[in-house]
């Protein structure tokens, strides 16, 4: 299970919850390209044994400059 939330300077945060399976990391990959801004952040709390599996399925998104922050 993750919890996130994606940051922007302008908009209200966006909060989602889901399991860590292909499908639900996939919306929460659209949920956050729909959002990239000037500076995107996604905050996601998940298991320290999932965080690996997040750092994989956002490294593409990384690239669009949004900001993974992976709390305990």
């Amino acid at each position: 299970m993750f919890h996130a939330t994606i940051h922007q300077d302008e908009r209200e945060a966006i909060r989602l919850s889901g399991a860590c399976t292909p499908y639900d990391l996939q919306l929460l990959r659209e949920h956050v390209l729909a959002s990239v801004g000037s500076r995107t952040r996604v905050s996601v709390r998940v298991a320290p044994d999932l965080r690996a599996e997040f750092q994989r399925a956002f490294a593409r998104v990384a690239r669009r400059g949004v900001t993974l922050v992976l709390e305990p």
